[in-house]
This record gives C-alpha cells, structure tokens and sequence, in this order.
C-alpha cells in the first residue's frame, strides 16, 4: 500500500474517532440538565446565600418560597438587615426595624447580586406567561450546560447529604474566566450547594422544607432582631 493510502486510512480513522467522540453524551452536560429540570419540580425551598470577605462571613441571604407565588428574602448584611415578603401579588418589605410598607421596593433594598428562583411565577404577570423564576434558573444552568467546561468530581458530604461534585468553568458575560463547583444528588439531580473555588460565595439548598410565609403586620414596629426564614 503507498505511503498516500496509509495517511488516507489514518486520517478517515481520527475523524472517526473525533465524530464518535462528539456523538457521545456528554455526563456533565446532561447533570446540569437534568438539574435545571429537577428545581422547577419542586414545591418549596430554602436558598442560603453566603458571601465572604478575608476569611470572614460578610453577608447572608436566606430566600423561602412555597411555589408558585409565595416567597420571604431576609439578607443581613454589615450594616442593615432586610426583609421582603411576597403573596400573589402583594409585596411588602422593610429595612432594619422600621415598619412595614406594602408596595414595590427600590432597587437598593438588597446587595444587587441574583439568587436562583426556581418554580416562582412573576408578580403583577399574568399566569398565561411562563413562570419567571424557572425560565431564569433554566437559562442559567442552559448557558453554562452549552458554554462551559464540565468536569466530574468526587462524591462529597454536607449535613449528611451526599452528592457528586460537578466543576464548571466557562467564560462570562463580561469576558473573564468563572469557575464554580455544583455539589448535585445523585438520586435526583437537585444541588446541595454552588460554591466558587475560593469559598468566597456560596449558595446552599434545601428542597421541600416546611417554609411557613404569611402576610406581615404592617402597623408592627418591632426591635427586636428578625429572625431567619
């Protein structure tokens, strides 16, 4: 056989290789997938955001939601405490120990960085438009599903959770590499935590609790220390 028929069965061998290897399923492709699918199932969740500075926990998050339309954010940050409580349509929200006002909040109520909001409709939307909070964490998770670079990880343990460690990496709307890892269950797909490599920022789940969300009492001015969700 000529050395030209040589190379030609070795290249069509590679491109065989290289069809067959993009053919295959990708493992972490699908996890994140089946993640997004997963969150919009549920009925109710706790999300826990952490966020740290020089060692230091700086600033806590806690969001609770009895889907499709309830939720309570409480964020304690350095210096101010807020709450915000939504039911239907109604909003009500509060910083520190003032009072309780009914109606849409500012944009400075929280610190401007998103939390997932799975299976939560939009207020003021009507319900024949797809809920908003589970197209979010749907084109979240998609973005990083088609984008990233997933690689798979150890089994790991969190209050006596087990769940499989997914790393994403991938290049961000502002063009700078991020990087985070998923600690997903292996049963259902459903994140115990995200967590970026420096322990700086986390978000921890809790699936189905009992989360207990009514409407505040808008003539109460209590001083005392709210307490979370």
């Amino acid at each position: 056989m000529s050395g030209k028929g040589v190379l030609g069965i070795a290249a069509g061998v590679i491109l065989l290789m290289v069809v067959a290897y993009y053919a295959m399923p990708n493992p972490g492709k699908k996890a994140l997938r089946g993640e997004a699918i997963a969150m919009n199932n549920v009925t109710s969740w706790r999300i826990r955001t952490e966020v740290s500075s020089n060692g230091r926990l700086y600033l806590t998050r806690t969001h609770v939601a009895q889907c499709p339309d309830k939720e309570r954010i409480m964020e304690m940050g350095p210096e101010s405490i807020s709450e915000y409580v939504r039911i239907g349509d109604d909003i009500y929200y509060r910083k520190n120990a003032a009072k309780w006002v009914k109606g849409t909040p500012g944009p400075d109520l929280f610190t401007p960085f998103p939390t997932p909001r799975p299976c939560l409709t939009n207020p003021n939307e009507p319900s024949s438009n797809p809920p908003g909070g589970a197209e979010e964490i749907k084109q979240w998770i998609e973005s990083d599903a088609s984008d990233g670079s997933i690689s798979k990880g150890e089994i790991a343990e969190f209050k006596g959770t087990s769940c499989r460690q997914w790393g994403v990496t991938r290049i961000t709307s502002r063009n700078s590499l991020g990087s985070y890892t998923a600690c997903l269950r292996e049963a259902d797909d459903l994140p115990v935590y995200w967590k970026d490599p420096g322990d700086r920022f986390g978000i921890y789940f809790e699936w189905d609790p009992s989360v207990p969300i009514e409407a505040p009492d808008l003539n109460a001015n209590d001083m005392r220390m709210p307490t979370m969700p």
